[in-house]
């Protein structure tokens, strides 16, 4: 015969072993059951009586036997069924033997064995050093089972305390401390269990899990090429699993670290908890990853969940020129330009910038606005790391030094004369600047005429007022290198000579031919001309007789008889022309 029993607990088996209370006392019976089977403890003594009638009140007397050393009293040998017998039936009604002949037979049950008592676990338990723990919503139930005469009842003693009928015994388990149940079962006979003992905690705490971050990172800024680790802990049953999903897919146990590389572009989230080994679970929480940039991830935080990004962008960077330069076949710059690495992360920050010159190992950390030392062309590389691992492949840009000084040159295109350290032209005479430069190119000549204005030189000069005068002048080149101030002087002459002339002899007379006025001279005379000039000087004295062609013997002279007019010409040495024409007569 077997019973089942339940009683609601949290509890975990520690271990089935000797128990401290003491259990109550059984007497050892005589059971009927329903049906009307006797059944006796194999302890007790049997005295075998004969009586005439079933009353109780009717006098009964002990049969006697011949083995009197193990008779009354009599133990039964047996387990179960023991019978008594006798040869022939009799008719109760005629006296006579029933035909054919059959036997009259007793049962009596003897019962020497205990119930046997288990529990029945119907939740999570989980063993741990030496401990049993159960969880929530468990409920052990007490199968009990005997053999003849059946249970009578079992018997519960919760933390040594006095034993209880399990029907009227209220055990509850509540707390999350260690609990020590004995429990045993009696027979309708009085046959006792040998006491029993479980000792086991509760456990209703879920676990609690967090998170690690796995390579670069800062702050809640993470490497696209980092994991995250789930780490659960349980400080009684111990953790069974750690659950996670990624953008509410399926769930899965989690084993090892979850690469960032699952998570796509723009949101994403992991959803993970944790369950111990008897079942409690943990409320789901939520990492939630991004790869939007500030302001919009800022704007579409999830205050409810820890919110980190996926910094998969390396820096941005670019070098910029502080000072002069100038973009032509390189990059132009000058002793005085320094260079400049622009590196920006909107995400994690940069974390460091490195740099060379002329050299393609990134030897130098940049850390402020640098000068290069070489003339000529010079590469620069650079690149930049920043704060989650993510590095900007090198750029390199090639930089020329000009720290050449450009070198102008004033000349005259035109007439010019020199005497001694004096300069001498005309106002048709160009001043013309030149440049040399080897480096970045020119970019302006600037000049002062005089006492004037500073004036960008763009095409020859001329200078038409008479008189000396001053020019300074000065190149600068693309990149602002300016060379020393040159000056020079000159003297403008615009005024031709004044021609001079005289006779030899004195006139003779005079007349007027076709209203123009004439002296006569005799024919030996001569006529001499001469001119001076005042600033350059003459250069040369030219004359024609009556039209023909020009001569240059002085003094005129063998002339014969008639009317003479002659054009004289004076040049100065920078072809400044006077003109005056002579009216005479010959006559013998």
């Amino acid at each position: 015969m077997t019973r089942f029993y339940s009683i609601a607990a949290f509890f975990l088996i520690f271990s089935i072993a000797a128990f401290t209370q003491e259990p109550l006392k059984h007497e050892k019976k005589i059971y009927v059951d329903s049906e009307g089977k006797v059944y006796v403890s194999k302890d007790l003594p049997i005295y075998f009586k004969i009586s005439l009638s079933p009353n109780d009140s009717t006098s009964s007397f002990v049969i006697p036997s011949e083995s009197k050393q193990y008779a009354n009293p009599m133990y039964f040998d047996t387990e179960g069924k023991n019978t008594l017998r006798s040869p022939s039936a009799v008719d109760p009604v005629t006296k006579q033997i029933v035909m054919p002949k059959r036997d009259v037979l007793f049962d009596v049950y003897a019962d020497g064995y205990a119930p046997v008592t288990k529990i029945k676990m119907n939740t999570p338990k989980h063993t741990k050093n030496g401990v049993l723990y159960f969880g929530q919503g468990f409920t052990p139930n007490f199968e009990v089972s005997d053999q003849y005469s059946g249970v009578a009842n079992t018997y519960v003693s919760l933390n040594n305390a006095p034993y209880q009928e399990l029907a009227k015994s209220q055990k509850t388990f509540d707390e999350e401390k260690e609990y020590v149940v004995s429990y045993y079962s009696v027979d309708h006979v009085g046959n006792v269990e040998s006491p029993k003992s479980i000792k086991f905690c509760i456990d209703r705490t879920s676990p609690v899990t967090s998170f690690k971050i796995n390579g670069e990172n800062k702050g809640n800024v993470v490497s696209s090429k980092a994991t995250i680790s789930l780490i659960a802990k349980d400080t009684l049953s111990g953790v069974k699993h750690i659950m996670f999903s990624v953008n509410d897919g399926p769930e899965k146990v989690y084993a090892t670290p979850i690469p960032l590389s699952v998570l796509k572009d723009g949101k994403s989230k992991i959803r993970y908890y944790s369950i111990d080994n008897v079942g409690n679970k943990e409320e789901a929480k939520v990492i939630a990853a991004s790869t939007q940039s500030v302001s919009e991830r800022l704007e579409s935080a999830d205050p409810s969940a820890f919110n980190f990004y996926i910094d998969k962008d390396p820096p941005v960077i670019g070098l910029e020129i502080i000072g002069d330069q100038s973009k032509g076949k390189y990059m132009y710059i000058s002793g005085r330009s320094r260079c400049k690495i622009n590196a920006t992360d909107d995400k994690a920050g940069v974390d460091k910038v490195l740099y060379s010159i002329n050299n393609a190992l990134l030897k130098d950390t940049y850390s402020e606005p640098f000068v290069i030392e070489h003339d000529g062309l010079n590469s620069i590389a650079y690149a930049a790391s920043d704060n989650v691992g993510n590095f900007a492949l090198a750029k390199t840009q090639q930089v020329f030094l000009d720290r050449s000084i450009p070198n102008s040159h004033l000349s005259f295109k035109g007439k010019v004369f020199t005497n001694r350290d004096t300069t001498f032209i005309s106002k048709d005479t160009h001043l013309v600047i030149t440049t040399v430069e080897t480096g970045s190119g020119i970019q302006s000549v600037e000049y002062i005429l005089d006492n004037g204005n500073k004036e960008t030189y763009q095409s020859p000069i001329t200078v038409e007022k008479d008189g000396f005068h001053t020019i300074s002048y000065q190149a600068k080149d693309n990149v602002n290198n300016i060379e020393e101030l040159k000056k020079a002087s000159f003297f403008v002459d615009n005024i031709a000579p004044q021609i001079y002339y005289h006779f030899s002899v004195t006139a003779i007379g005079k007349k007027t031919v076709r209203e123009e006025n004439y002296e006569i001279y005799p024919s030996n005379v001569m006529l001499y001309i001469a001119a001076t000039d005042k600033a350059s000087g003459g250069e040369r004295i030219e004359y024609s007789i009556n039209g023909k062609e020009k001569q240059s013997i002085i003094p005129l002279k063998g002339f014969s008889p008639g009317n003479y007019e002659i054009e004289i010409n004076a040049y100065d040495i920078l072809k400044n022309k006077s003109i005056q024409v002579v009216r005479f007569a010959i006559e013998e």
